[in-house]
């Protein structure tokens, strides 16, 4: 009944030529139908240079994976976009990220990377509201 979308990494052949899939960009679901719009390399051209990194740099991103039963796709992925917001046992988290999307039964699984957002200090919070009044107020401290 459904089709499975493709993986990252995943070899595939658009309009007859080889691409690599790389990366998931976005999706959208319209009625019965999922539509992924994914970044591909070609993998028929060879004149090109990799600047791929020799190393990773440390990241505080988090996996997140959500399965959503068929009945519900329509009310629940909208809300989980590329910079959506989520509270996770507390923690906030923005989505940056698609790494997966599939199926699992008529079930959609997406997994995604999310890093933490993180509140200012109270003191730079209580000097910009302080800086924000003054403008309303047009002060200034001599």
């Amino acid at each position: 009944m459904f089709k499975q979308p493709y993986k990252v990494g995943q070899t595939v052949e658009v309009r007859g030529e080889p691409m690599l899939v790389l990366g998931i960009e976005n999706f959208e679901i319209f009625s019965e139908m999922i539509l992924v719009r994914y970044t591909c390399q070609r993998l028929n051209q060879k004149d090109f240079v990799s600047k791929a990194k020799a190393y990773r740099e440390p990241s505080s991103n988090i996996e997140m994976v959500i399965e959503i039963p068929h009945k519900e796709w329509k009310e629940t992925v909208p809300g989980i976009r590329l910079g959506s917001i989520h509270s996770i046992k507390g923690d906030i988290y923005k989505v940056t990220e698609y790494t997966g999307i599939a199926l699992k039964s008529t079930d959609l699984v997406i997994d995604m990377l999310a890093r933490p957002v993180y509140p200012v200090d109270r003191n730079t919070a209580k000097s910009k509201l302080l800086d924000e009044r003054r403008k309303k107020l047009k002060l200034e401290i001599v």
